[in-house]
């Protein structure tokens, strides 16, 4: 039995960061934010993985799809300091949320779940671009005045743009949850 849940954890990682990889291509520029601040729905393998197997297959999940992204697409500055950021905000939120679901398990707490997850993606990224990001951008594309407005840019682009990319992914989850939570119970009772 327990090199059945072994194997169908293994087959399952891989599929859905196969899944969050090819979702990855699918970004876009929310209207309101710089264009280099992109939203794809990526995370929605992860959080599945997550609830399915806990937050270690989430944070996997997390960690495969970018690194299949570095590997096939690479990086304007030929270090994967973008796919570093999307692993940690992605990290950060489906942490959180399979955390918070997986102690009461009710769809209140995937709710709270989720907007938790927002909330720490959002604080966890503003510091992750100060001290680690924009740095590395500005010393890798030599764009040293990034250094100078970082604040600016942390405060008014990227921890706003976190906020709604977490809400948007949670709008997106949630009746995907819906409707497959229940079909995991029943499939994993009849396993």
């Amino acid at each position: 039995m327990k090199e059945k849940r072994s194997v169908q954890l293994l087959v399952s990682v891989a599929m859905l960061s196969g899944v969050a990889f090819v979702m990855m291509y699918f970004d876009f520029p929310l209207p309101m934010f710089p264009d280099f601040l992109k939203i794809d729905f990526s995370e929605v393998p992860a959080l599945i993985g997550g609830i399915l197997f806990g937050p270690a297959a989430g944070v996997m999940i997390e960690l495969i799809k970018n690194v299949l992204h570095y590997v096939f697409k690479s990086a304007a500055t030929g270090v994967p300091i973008g796919q570093l950021g999307n692993f940690i905000a992605g990290s950060l939120f489906v942490i959180s949320t399979v955390v918070i679901y997986r102690k009461w398990r009710t769809w209140k707490a995937l709710i709270f779940g989720m907007l938790t997850g927002t909330v720490v993606m959002a604080v966890g990224m503003a510091f992750a671009n100060y001290f680690i990001l924009i740095p590395a951008y500005a010393y890798f594309l030599d764009m040293g005045f990034m250094n100078d407005t970082k604040f600016e840019l942390i405060l008014y682009a990227i921890s706003p743009f976190n906020f709604f990319k977490g809400l948007i992914i949670a709008v997106i989850a949630y009746p995907l949850m819906i409707k497959l939570i229940p079909k995991i119970k029943v499939n994993s009772l009849r396993a």
